[in-house]
């Protein structure tokens, strides 16, 4: 399981600890997590926990990111669903956060690629979770624009893009995400998906929609190039539904740009 630690999320200190299982040994004393162990190999680095009465592990490391001391969480959210596994984890740093205090001064949730405080982790450990807690929706661009998510695949469902924008679009653009997303938290990857106007839409992997977009396109790159860290996990682009020709469907996703725009 170890290798499906998929969801990090971590405590910004203000300076680097000595040991991390200082801090999850009195965490466990203090009956926030009901046990610990050292990650083979990575001494005072790294600690495997349990906690809420759960088998299921996760790992507590420090570690050093674009000059912030981090104390980072890492465990496997997708049998438990966004709600319970997001609560899970905000619980998790909860746990450690009490035992640092004074000393967190923020929260990153590195799947998602966002910030956080203190007041989002106590509200997502009591179990008001909302799917924006878990997925976050950014865009970017000047003149053409790119809407994309991060933070889903730790829920065994592709993160989503949509390319060739104008600032105009984003607004639904944006929408349109969360609403498709939200389908896939509640059944998965393999139900019906329509855009928020009731257009029938499905999945297309990016690397197959970049044959019929323009490569100079915000967030398209080259042949997977320069597409920056946070782009390597399973990521789809949606497409209009129509009736299948000779068995295969047809990639339309100017449509799902034109609905979005007529919506």
């Amino acid at each position: 399981m170890a290798d499906r630690y998929t969801s990090q999320i971590a405590l910004v200190l203000d300076a680097r600890l000595d040991d991390v299982g200082e801090v999850v040994r009195a965490a466990v004393d203090a009956g926030d997590l009901d046990r610990a162990a050292p990650v083979r190999g990575e001494g005072a680095l790294a600690q495997e926990v349990n906690w809420g009465g759960r088998m299921q592990k996760g790992v507590v490391r420090q570690l050093s990111e674009d000059g912030e001391v981090l104390l980072r969480t890492e465990t496997y959210l997708g049998s438990d669903g966004y709600e319970l596994g997001m609560q899970r984890q905000a619980q998790l740093l909860q746990a450690l956060s009490r035992q640092l205090r004074g000393r967190v001064t923020g929260l990153r949730d590195l799947s998602a690629r966002c910030a956080r405080d203190l007041a989002w982790m106590n509200r997502v450990a009591i179990g008001a979770v909302e799917s924006a807690d878990a997925i976050a929706v950014a865009s970017q661009g000047e003149g053409t624009w790119w809407v994309h998510t991060h933070g889903a695949a730790r829920f065994d469902v592709p993160d989503l893009e949509l390319y060739g924008l104008i600032a105009g679009d984003v607004p639904a653009a944006e929408a349109a995400l969360r609403h498709v997303h939200e389908q896939l938290l509640a059944s998965g990857i393999t139900q019906d998906l329509s855009l928020p106007d009731g257009t029938p839409i499905y999945l297309v992997p990016v690397l197959e929609a970049w044959r019929h977009v323009s490569l100079d396109w915000p967030g398209v790159g080259r042949a997977g190039q320069n597409r920056g860290p946070g782009l390597d996990g399973p990521r789809a682009t949606l497409s209009v539904l129509h009736q299948p020709r000779l068995g295969r469907y047809r990639k339309d996703l100017d449509g799902v740009l034109s609905a979005l725009r007529t919506a």
